[in-house]
């Protein structure tokens, strides 16, 4: 079968070795959690719970503020210590709930099966459920997954793109999922199918996943009712960006400034599909994530489950402590990962990766020697040289002119770079003072 790919980009060495084979493991239930109310694109979320409220595993804490929102759930028994402001990763300010842990009580927990009638479903009870869920997408967009399947009345759905790339390196979550839970995977599939009755459902794998294709691949033949193609995909960076891996699947191309679903397709990552299936067929909302703890600076790589909530603290004591001189800590991935001033943060809904890198893995910058590789490898065909010189020189609606907005700040131009320049950071700089002063 012939590998697909789009044009342009880079290829960055993975570093998924250490941990492409370590199974999932469950971290220790925290003796608290400091949950952000908000963990996804759109409005914050509204707390329903508040100092001294008792809370149990599943329940709600956070209500969805409008249609663009997601609800939140608690992942264990506690009590509301107290809700406090603090900083996300990216430096936006959001209230956290923090919630004392009656650890003996939730480590007893047991979700309960539950029957799921697949034929009753339709697009409706699809999309309340999903909703309802708090499921979010977890590539990394955190775009509410309910908004993704409600397409306005002139556009429809034909066409499920499964995100099983993970072009990341370092990150070896999703790839662990579609090894270990690939019959969830086949079944939220099918709910997702029930609802929509899909054209074509189209899951896209890297190549340098074989194991992973034929898991997928040999589930999805035992479903009979469900059309599931596997698509190799050329190892390639952004590959797993939406609108590259749309390209390469099945050849449509999202006009600059649209969305997927306005040519007919939605695309959904591998845990976003395992959270829906943890929904229906479990009762079980989004409550905790798989994130890879690697990189030269950790003692034990490992792909690790937690609860939403979870002090990164936690995670590297989890792994065995930092070793080494660790230069910088990555929130996710190094390519679209923000770096961490302190370990003071939690696990999200968005939360893929934790990287800990060494002064070997960190280069300098140097000034820019105008080569021009970065518009070589820029899969939106932007000029990413000018628009970081526009950022740093405040010109801002110079930067807008040059379609600022349709970077997605994959980062591959700052891969290409010789001179290592921060080119992604000085974007996302001129896009939110765009977005801050509504120019």
């Amino acid at each position: 079968m012939p590998v697909r790919t789009f044009k342009k980009g880079v290829h960055p060495h993975d570093h998924k070795e250490r941990t492409a084979s370590s199974a999932v493991e469950d971290t220790p239930v925290p003796a608290l959690l400091r949950i952000p109310v908000s963990q996804h694109l759109g409005k914050p979320a509204l707390p329903v719970k508040g100092r001294g409220d008792e809370v149990v595993p599943g329940e709600l804490i956070c209500d969805a503020d409008g249609f663009v929102s997601a609800r939140v759930h608690s992942p264990v028994y506690g009590k509301v210590k107290r809700i406090v402001q603090q900083p996300l990763p990216a430096g936006r300010m959001s209230d956290y709930i923090e919630i004392e842990v009656n650890v003996e009580e939730t480590q007893a927990h047991e979700w309960q099966r539950r029957d799921v009638d697949l034929d009753a479903l339709d697009r409706k009870a699809v999309v309340d459920g999903i909703r309802d869920a708090g499921v979010v997408g977890m590539g990394g967009a955190t775009f509410p997954t309910h908004v993704k399947f409600s397409p306005p009345p002139t556009a429809e759905i034909d066409t499920l793109v499964i995100n099983g790339v993970e072009c990341e390196p370092y990150l070896t979550c999703d790839h662990r999922l579609m090894l270990e839970r690939t019959t969830e995977l086949v079944e939220a599939i099918r709910i997702l199918h029930r609802g929509f009755s899909f054209k074509r459902i189209l899951f896209g794998i890297e190549s340098n996943k074989p194991d992973a294709i034929e898991a997928v691949s040999t589930a999805a033949a035992g479903v009979s009712d469900t059309p599931i193609e596997i698509v190799p995909l050329k190892v390639k960076y952004p590959q797993g960006a939406e609108k590259m891996l749309i390209y390469a699947a099945n050849g449509r191309t999202v006009p600059a400034g649209k969305l997927p679903l306005e040519i007919g397709v939605v695309v959904a990552n591998v845990f976003t599909l395992v959270a829906i299936e943890d929904w229906f067929f479990w009762g079980k909302p989004l409550v905790d994530r798989v994130i890879t703890v690697s990189g030269d600076g950790i003692k034990e790589a490992r792909n690790l489950r937690a609860p939403i909530g979870t002090p990164f603290s936690d995670l590297v004591d989890g792994c065995g402590g930092i070793v080494g001189d660790v230069t910088k800590v990555i929130a996710g991935g190094p390519m679209m990962g923000v770096a961490l001033p302190t370990l003071d943060y939690s696990v999200t809904k968005g939360s893929s990766g934790l990287l800990f890198l060494t002064n070997a893995e960190v280069v300098d910058e140097s000034p820019c020697i105008r080569c021009g590789r970065c518009v070589d490898v820029c899969p939106m065909n932007l000029m990413p040289l000018k628009l970081a010189a526009y950022a740093r020189a405040g010109k801002f609606l110079e930067a807008r002119a040059l379609h600022l907005n349709d970077c997605f700040e994959c980062g591959s131009c700052a891969y290409a770079c010789p001179a290592r320049i921060k080119l992604v950071a000085w974007i996302r700089y001129a896009k939110n003072y765009v977005r801050v002063h509504k120019l």
